[in-house]
Parts: C-alpha cells; sequence; structure tokens
C-alpha cells in the first residue's frame, strides 16, 4: 500500500496521479480494469515466484511500481530492482520517470549499462520534430494558418485531452496542432498501434481499437497482439528505430497511426513510463506479450555482461 499513498491521490471523484497530474475518473470500468490487473500482477508473481535472479538493477528516482509493463518484464527476466542507495549493487540502471521533461541524474558507476538516462524530453512538439526530420513529412500544422480540421493538444504525457478544432485558429499556449490522420476502420473505430521499442528494436504491436467518438480516451474497446513486420514494411521500420535512437529512447512505447487515405504512418506519442500490458487483452495473450519483451531483455542483458567482463 506504501507505492499508492506516495504515487496516486484519492479523493471522492476519482484518483490523480502526482508526477502527471492524470485524473482517473472512479467509473464501473475502472474498477473492473482494477480486477483484471490485480488478477495479471498475481499471475506474473505466481510463475515468476522461483525464478532465479540473473541481474540487478537500479532504478531513479524510484523502483518501479507493479502497474507499470516493465515491472512484469522485470520480474520474467528475474531482475532484482534496487532503490539509488543500492546504485553499487546494480549491472544496469535506469531512469523512470513520468515527467514529460525531465534531468536524469548521474548514472550510478561506469560498469552499469543505463536505460533512458538521455531521453529528457517527450513532448509532442519534440515527437512532431523528430518524426519529421526522419521521415520527411509532417504532422504538425499551422493553426493560424491551417483552413480545415485539425487536432489540438497538450504538450504533456499521458493528458489524454486532445480534440478536433477547426482552423484557422489563434495558438493556445503549452498546446501542439496537428493533422487529423484517418486512421478509421470500416465498423465506427479507430486504430492506434503501440509498438514497445528497446533500444531502436520493435518488439511487437498491441492494436488498439476504440469507438471513433472516443478516438483521444484511454478505454479500448478491443486490443491484439501483432509482429510489427505483418503491419509494417521494412523501410518504415527501419525509420522508426532511427526515430527512436534520436529520440535517446532506450526503452518504451510509441503510438502510431496509419493514415487511411494516404496510406503512410506517423508517430503521435512517445511513452517511457507504459502502463499495461492492456487490460482489454486475455490473460494469455498478456503474459505472451510479456514472455516476447521479457526475451528481447534478457537478450540485451546477456550481451551487457559480456561487455563488461
Amino acid at each position: 500500500m506504501t507505492s499508492w499513498r506516495k504515487d496516486l491521490k484519492w479523493s471522492w471523484r476519482g484518483v490523480v496521479h502526482k508526477e502527471t497530474g492524470a485524473q482517473i475518473d472512479f467509473t464501473p470500468g475502472l474498477f473492473y480494469d482494477i480486477y483484471r490487473w490485480g488478477v495479471f500482477s498475481s499471475a506474473v508473481i505466481i510463475r515468476n515466484f522461483f525464478r532465479s535472479k540473473s541481474a540487478t538493477i537500479v532504478c531513479y528516482p524510484k523502483k518501479v511500481r507493479s502497474w507499470y509493463m516493465i515491472w512484469s518484464i522485470f520480474k520474467r527476466c528475474g531482475i532484482n530492482m534496487v532503490g539509488p542507495e543500492r546504485a553499487d549493487k546494480a549491472s544496469l540502471a535506469l531512469h523512470f520517470f513520468d515527467n514529460t521533461q525531465t534531468r536524469p541524474p548521474k548514472p550510478p558507476n561506469n560498469a552499469a549499462k543505463t536505460v533512458n538516462f538521455d531521453c529528457i524530453d517527450i513532448r509532442k512538439s519534440t515527437v512532431a520534430r523528430t518524426f519529421k526530420h526522419v521521415f520527411g513529412y509532417d504532422l504538425s500544422v499551422e493553426p493560424s494558418q491551417h483552413s480545415g480540421k485539425m487536432v489540438v493538444k497538450s504538450e504533456d504525457n499521458g493528458a489524454h485531452d486532445g480534440k478536433i478544432v477547426q482552423g484557422p485558429t489563434k495558438v493556445e499556449p503549452d498546446m501542439v496542432y496537428q493533422r487529423v490522420v484517418n486512421n478509421e476502420t470500416d465498423d465506427g473505430h479507430v486504430r492506434d498501434y503501440r509498438c514497445p521499442m528497446l533500444f531502436g528494436k520493435p518488439l511487437l504491436i498491441f492494436i488498439k481499437e476504440r469507438k471513433t467518438e472516443d478516438r483521444f480516451k484511454n478505454c479500448n474497446a478491443r486490443v491484439r497482439l501483432a509482429d510489427p513486420k505483418d503491419y509494417f514494411s521494412a523501410d518504415e521500420l527501419t525509420k522508426v528505430s532511427q526515430f527512436c535512437k534520436m529520440m535517446k529512447l532506450d526503452f518504451g512505447g510509441i503510438d502510431i497511426l496509419r493514415d487511411k487515405e494516404s496510406g503512410q504512418i506517423y508517430i503521435v506519442d512517445v511513452n517511457k513510463t507504459d502502463m499495461g500490458p492492456p487490460m482489454s487483452m486475455s490473460l494469455k495473450a498478456k503474459l505472451k506479450s510479456v514472455d516476447i519483451m521479457a526475451e528481447a531483455f534478457s537478450e540485451e542483458l546477456i550481451n551487457t555482461k559480456q561487455d563488461t567482463v
């Protein structure tokens, strides 16, 4: 319960995440997700209870909580998580902080392989600017000159406050303005591709679909697991990797949309503190996704150990 009290602020309306300010309202769907998360996290603990420790990772500024995706990966890999006070015992160092912009501390020692220490700016404007540099076409629009519909949303990570407005319009501070990507399906849903990445390598895809009217909400109607090679070309995957390297994203998730009319893909968001796996999936699919990501992480650990011998 200590982590809940430290990270979350409770009220009669819902829960507020202290680091980001994100509000989660109490709804029947929320309580069902909490139940599903409890079943999943219990399954992760039980099936990895007797797994021997493969490595020790120090987490800054605090240990990863169980509702984050990387927690289940660490459990599956047999990674022992410690706080900064035990940094001298670690061969890996992870900077894990929900804020959109941050300045991580100095890594603990020269022997530790660092994860996400250089990923210090995941603002939407930084994402859009990096995307244009790598892909050669633009996601952003100039709101005072754009004629037609456009998306306006906060710079901040995890805000889920996007809306479609009509341009031209005046610029509001700390907001970004982007083209409306037509990612609608034939049955009245919109489709997002959440792709976890590890050192520039795509691990899998969570194909998320929600009702069109819930386009900007974090409430998936259905989610399924897929192989990135089945949905993106080799050239697209190469550019996705280049994008992540430019963002200095060692591990995290990126949101990709494919425009129905042009066929082009757009990277619209970067998240280095993913929660999940998505609760809408079956328990079997959740555990399978953890296995895929844990195997990739373990291979990276083997390389780390070889490099430091």
